[in-house]
């Protein structure tokens, strides 16, 4: 670069500490609103150029204050510096570079704005000067003593999850309504508010301005969100990271004394809301604070801890950099990394966060489908799809037929991204079996209701609920006295009938009589032939169909008892031909078909496994809830609520009951026992499934 360079006076300097603790500078780039890394060596050197000397020039003029530079260092960093705007006189000012770079930034501001849709903050006070005069306060609690309270209370709150967590799935957790859900919200509501004033707090007691507090919208779910941009200026890294991982740390805190609340509290509202709020605060500081794929606590303390600022965009501008300049060989496209070790984290990072991006919002996307609103769900993932996917395709397609000239591939690059592409695409169309897990419990193949078949009282009772009971084996008598006499009464009345027709006969006046009693007489006598049966079973009495066991019958089962003919008392079932019934979600539907295998696993020992097939699927109704183990309510894991006047639980979404036949012939699995029901489903391709639940969805969803 031999003409006049000369370094741009609208960039703003600020100080940066570097990776041996010196001072370095990060430049912010007032237009495109980017932020630049540069070494005090590097910053010394690009400041020289005033427009009125070459880099030859700039070097000499150095070496006279003391500083040294040589042709072969200052070459690679103006270059540099030429490539990603920060310096004017160059290559990359010309009108076509700087129609280039208009054309990336302005396709950069539509991502954005079509991003908005996932991502929208409304500013709704400002909360500096209530921080200010309430900033004491705050240091009360975050303060080392309570960091190290916390630190102390941490692996009692891990016991608690482990210990506690084997009566997460039998408690009753009071959240499928709707008064106890307002509760929930509000309590993660408030839980929201600590972790974002706990970042407003710790940057106020740095001395940072917090000018805007409001409501942004993630994926339209609201969610409080302080702005602490600010605190980019801040020289000392670790007091960035301590304003990032405030809202971290004030999470785990409430996670942590939720569990202990949650362990020690009874069934009940206070115990439910410190479950899930426990479970909320982990799951968001995992999935979404913690995460440094993502632009929140976990990307800037990554980025703080790299010393790489603005890494998400510079590591998807390096991506783009392989392929336009090593595998096309496009040189009008700027390098953002100077450093092997830069080259490694923008490799990484910028792939990964693309590839969890697109699998992020297509999640998302299918989960509002599915759960909430399904022209919502289609909307979303038309936007995700147009913006992860159809966007970059044609803007690189476009990008590299208005540069077609200028690409010259090169062999090795190209080698590896087709090497690349043929894995991917082999691990699209490649056949495998997937295996889907299912909540399961027990029930009998086999099963009778326990009934008093006559109008008598009970004799004797010989079981109880839970008793074996063999085939043929006597279950309870009945009392024989009103049958004996009701008996009695027909053989009395049969023979007055026999009489009087006898009579009848001997006049043949009366003939037409006698043809009536005769009728008469036929009509008692089979009362009490049924009479005589009904004594028979009272004497032998009510006995067990099969082998089996006892395993429900009324209290009021008891000698004496007369419940009334038909009366339910109880039911009997088998042990040995079992049956697992497990709930199937209705969008995993077209993956059981009857006489499937399947296998069953119980929680005995070190794990039972036992092996069936499919019997049957049906729909899972209301009144299969009924007293059912699935139901939230008896602490099952189907979200129910109650529903209609009757208020019967009904379930939050459709699904289905799928039945699977095997045999318990130890007898060792106990009826109603609940387990996980393993389907595997027939190999089949990536693609293969996305394309069956498109045709699928469209075929249930299609209005003909």
């Amino acid at each position: 670069m031999e003409g006049r360079i000369k370094f741009r006076l609208d960039l703003e300097p600020y100080k940066y500490d570097d990776i041996e603790d010196r001072d370095s500078i990060v430049l912010k780039d007032p237009i495109s609103g980017k932020y630049y890394y540069l070494s005090v060596y590097e910053y010394r050197l690009l400041k020289s150029f005033d427009g009125n000397v070459t880099v030859k020039e700039a070097v000499e003029r150095l070496a006279l204050s003391g500083y040294y530079y040589s042709l072969e260092e200052a070459q690679p960093i103006v270059s540099k510096a030429a490539q990603l705007g920060l310096v004017l006189g160059t290559k990359f000012s010309t009108a076509q570079f700087q129609e280039y770079v208009n054309k990336q930034m302005q396709g950069a501001k539509k991502a954005r704005r079509i991003s908005s849709v996932y991502f929208l903050f409304i500013p709704l006070l400002n909360p500096d000067k209530f921080l200010d005069r309430t900033l004491w306060f705050a240091k009360l609690f975050a303060n080392k003593f309570m960091l190290l309270l916390m630190a102390l209370a941490l692996p009692g709150a891990i016991y608690c999850i482990i210990a506690g967590f084997q009566n997460a799935e039998t408690e009753y957790l009071f959240f499928f309504n709707i008064e106890n859900l307002m509760y929930l919200w509000i309590t993660i509501a408030l839980a929201k508010l600590l972790h974002e004033f706990a970042h407003a707090y710790v940057a106020k007691s740095f001395g940072i301005h917090v000018p805007e507090m409001g409501v942004a919208f993630l994926i339209f779910f609201p969610c409080l969100f302080c702005n602490t941009t600010d605190a980019w200026q801040l020289a000392d890294r670790k007091q960035r990271i301590a304003i990032s991982a405030a809202g971290i740390l004030v999470e785990g805190a409430v996670a942590i004394s939720s569990a202990y609340v949650w362990y020690f509290t009874g069934p009940g509202i206070v115990n439910s809301l410190a479950f899930y709020l426990m479970a909320v605060s982990f799951v968001s500081t995992i999935v979404f604070n913690g995460n440094p794929l993502m632009r929140f606590d976990g990307y800037f303390i990554l980025t703080d801890w790299l010393r790489l600022p603005n890494l998400s965009t510079r590591a998807m501008s390096y991506v783009k950099y392989l392929f336009m300049n090593r595998v096309l060989g496009i040189t009008l496209v700027a390098n953002t990394a100077t450093t092997p070790r830069e080259v490694v984290i923008f490799t990484v990072y910028g792939i990964a966060a693309f590839c969890y991006r697109v699998f992020l919002y297509m999640s998302i996307s299918l989960g509002v489908y599915w759960r909430f609103n399904k022209v919502l769900g289609i909307a979303l993932a038309s936007v995700a799809f147009a913006t992860f996917v159809v966007r970059p395709v044609v803007k690189g397609i476009k990008t590299v037929w208005l540069q077609r000239k200028e690409v010259h591939p090169q062999a090795f690059g190209a080698t590896i991204f087709g090497a690349l592409v043929v894995v991917t695409v082999a691990l699209l169309v490649t056949p495998t079996s997937r295996r889907s897990i299912y909540p399961c419990y027990v029930a009998s193949a086999k099963a009778q209701k326990l009934t008093v078949p006559l109008q008598t009282s009970v004799s004797k009772v010989y079981v109880r609920e839970g008793s074996h009971v063999p085939q043929g084996g006597l279950l309870f008598t009945l009392d024989t006295s009103l049958l004996r006499l009701n008996l009695l009464q027909k053989q009395v009345q049969r023979e007055a009938l026999r009489t009087e027709a006898e009579q009848l006969r001997l006049d043949e006046k009366r003939m037409a009589a006698a043809q009536g009693k005769e009728i008469e007489l036929h009509k008692v006598e089979d009362e009490a032939q049924r009479i005589k049966r009904d004594l028979l079973l009272a004497e032998d009495g009510i006995v067990a169909p099969f082998d089996g066991v006892v395993t429900s019958l009324d209290y009021k089962l008891q000698d004496g008892y007369q419940p009334g003919e038909g009366r339910v008392v109880g039911e009997f079932e088998s042990p040995t031909d079992c049956i697992a019934r497990a709930l199937i979600p209705a969008r995993d539907l077209q993956t059981v078909t009857s006489g499937q295998q399947a296998k069953v696993w119980f929680n005995l020992g070190t794990g039972l496994i036992v092996t069936g097939s499919v019997n049957e699927v049906k729909p899972y109704s209301e009144q299969d809830l009924k007293n059912s183990p699935f139901s939230s309510r008896l602490g099952g894991e189907l979200a129910t609520e109650n529903r209609g006047e009757d208020r019967t639980d009904a379930p939050l979404e459709a699904f289905y009951q799928c039945s699977v036949n095997f045999q318990n012939e130890n007898g060792v699995i106990r009826l109603g026992m609940t387990g996980r029901c393993i389907l595997s489903s027939t190999p089949q391709s990536l693609l293969g499934r996305a394309a069956d639940l498109v045709v699928s969805t469209f075929n249930k969803e299609s209005v003909f």
